[in-house]
């Protein structure tokens, strides 16, 4: 005898087989016990949640049909497929028998599948007859999509809402089917179908019989993973930690090896979505929780990420998730989307001028304040060393506003930052001007001979800088220098104070005859400043500034030189003055405005 998939041999013949939908199940069966049954039903639900299952089962317990007699036997039930059969004419041949009485049994039932599919004239061809059938007719409609079946269908039916089989029953189905099969199998395995199939016991049986095609022996953890294309926990956490940590190189080289054993990036994105949800539900929820992954890795988890960050991971996963739907370049997606969760949350070190801040940036707002504010307001002109500070007294906000200059230990240490400004400096530059300097001398071969590189170009960087480099773009070169444009400011941000990147951008640009200036700007800003550039031509307005003229990028500065610049300001903004004021007011009414 021919082989016949799992989810055929095993789809049920009576109510009692049925899992997972016990409030219809019970509804239909005692609405058959007391003959109350209607004349039209819409069994609406996912897919392979047991629509078509119910909707014969029904038919032949109304009929008193032995589950055992096969429905090529059973002349008065008929199954319409609207799927391949949507044209009215389709419906008129249909309705056509509608007022012959049944052949054998007491009831005719009319089951259409997937009937959200019919055309609008099959619907109305429909409608009458579904109002006010015979009386030994009945109409069972499925769909997976009612939404799109027309109200004046849905009101004229009983509509019953198939659920989405919960996880633990799918798994608890296929142990049975498996001991009934003599096949051995792992627990785990069967959770990773059930986790898979989405809530549907057909797509569960369908999985299984690939499962045990592969490994005829024993459905195992592995076996289970390679047919369905899913990712290990042991690879999940190692993917996520590295995230969590802020580790790009590392998450990258994680994705990287995933990707080498074939995992398809859609199911990577919804298990690591599912991973994600498992960790924020380890503290809340614990029975709630799918993925195998021990808790303690779980708790781990949520501590290192914490929730307001998954929250935002989950978003970021969300929108990749849709764009890998439209795109064929799922690996780039998919580096993209692991440098986004890395940036995710991390603290970003933003350069902060500690000494220039001017007394402007801090009015005082409250004139019923008794606070002191001492400010220190630049440029300050420069006062002989002899010569004492001057203080003014705001009496309208009960104010003291302390006019200082700066110490000479101040100044030493300007001149000795001035002296070490140029160490400061990275390679890049950004802004308007920078950007109209390459426009101004901008070729249409230079740039076309870039873009031809640009692909070879950053295949020689690392999976890091490859996944930064990927979504930045070439988009003006002249003699001088070139401009790449960044998909997302917060991936620019992180290039301009990237020296190695620009370093060694800068070396393969000189091997590949490319100019090594660069102006770094995201896309955004790139449509706007050429659009300005534009104007500005056509108004005859021209700039003469050189692109070697204009600024370069500072590096940022670390945690240790801001804490030592702020504890140099600090000890410098006690002055003498300073302290006399907080002799006189206190301490804790002395505010010093930097």
């Amino acid at each position: 005898m021919a082989y016949q998939a799992l989810y055929r041999v095993y789809r049920p013949r009576t109510f009692d087989d049925m899992v997972g939908q016990d409030v219809i199940t019970q509804t239909l069966k005692n609405a058959i016990e007391t003959h109350q049954t209607g004349h039209a039903y819409l069994f609406s639900g996912p897919r392979g949640t047991g629509k078509t299952s119910a909707a014969k089962i029904f038919a032949r317990e109304i009929n008193g049909i032995t589950p055992d007699t096969a429905d090529s036997q059973i002349p008065d039930i008929v199954e319409f497929d609207a799927a391949s059969n949507s044209r009215v004419e389709d419906m008129r041949d249909i309705l056509s028998n509608v007022d012959y009485a049944p052949i054998e049994s007491e009831y005719k039932v009319y089951i259409i599948d997937e009937v959200h599919m019919l055309s609008n004239s099959a619907f109305n061809a429909l409608l009458k007859t579904l109002e006010e059938p015979p009386a030994n007719v009945k109409f069972i409609l499925a769909t997976t999509e009612p939404q799109k079946v027309p109200v004046t269908i849905l009101s004229r039916t009983q509509r019953f809402e198939f659920k989405r089989i919960d996880n633990l029953v799918i798994q608890a189905q296929l142990a049975d089917i498996l001991r009934q099969q003599n096949i051995a199998y792992e627990d785990d395995a069967l959770r990773i179908i059930a986790n898979v199939a989405e809530g549907g016991m057909r797509d569960a049986l369908s999985i299984l019989d690939q499962v045990i095609a592969f490994g005829t022996d024993k459905v195992t953890i592995n076996n289970a993973l390679q047919v369905t294309g899913s990712t290990t926990a042991t690879q999940l956490v190692a993917y996520l930690k590295a995230i969590s940590a802020g580790d790009t190189p590392t998450s990258l080289q994680t994705l990287h090896d995933i990707l080498r054993e074939g995992k398809d990036a859609q199911r990577l994105v919804v298990d690591i979505l599912g991973l994600l949800r498992d960790v924020m539900l380890v503290d809340v929820a614990p029975d709630l929780i799918k993925s195998t992954v021990p808790l303690a890795e779980l708790k781990t988890l949520v501590n290192s990420l914490a929730i307001p960050r998954i929250e935002a991971m989950m978003v970021i996963l969300d929108d990749i998730q849709k764009q890998l739907m439209q795109t064929t370049q799922s690996d780039i997606y998919l580096e993209l989307l692991t440098v986004k969760l890395s940036m995710v949350g991390s603290p970003a070190v933003k350069q902060t001028d500690i000494t220039q801040k001017s007394s402007s940036s801090h009015p005082s707002t409250n004139a019923q304040s008794s606070a002191i504010r001492v400010s220190k307001t630049e440029p300050t002109p420069r006062l002989p060393v002899e010569e004492k500070p001057v203080v003014r007294l705001d009496s309208e906000a009960d104010q003291v506003v302390i006019m200082q200059n700066e110490s000479p230990a101040m100044v030493q240490d300007s001149s000795q930052h001035n002296d070490s400004h140029t160490d400061e400096l990275l390679l890049v530059r950004t802004g308007q001007e920078a950007v109209f300097a390459i426009l101004k001398k901008a070729k249409r071969e230079a740039l076309n001979h870039l873009k031809n590189t640009w692909s070879t170009l950053i295949s020689q960087f690392d999976v890091a800088q490859q996944a930064l480099l990927t979504i930045a773009e070439p988009v003006a070169a002249s003699d001088e220098g070139v401009v790449l444009a960044f998909d997302y400011p917060a991936l620019l941000e992180q290039a301009l104070y990237d020296e190695n990147l620009q370093n060694e951008l800068s070396t393969a640009f000189l091997a590949q005859h490319i100019p090594v200036e660069m102006v770094f700007i995201s896309q955004d800003d790139w449509r706007q400043q050429r659009a300005a550039y534009v104007q500005e031509l056509k108004s005859g307005v021209t700039r003469s500034m050189a692109l070697t003229d204009l600024p370069r990028v500072k590096r940022q500065q670390t945690s240790e030189k801001l804490e030592k610049a702020t504890d140099t300001h600090v000890a410098t903004s006690e002055a003498p003055v300073v302290a006399e004021a907080k002799k006189i007011f206190g301490d804790d009414i002395v505010t010093v405005i930097d």
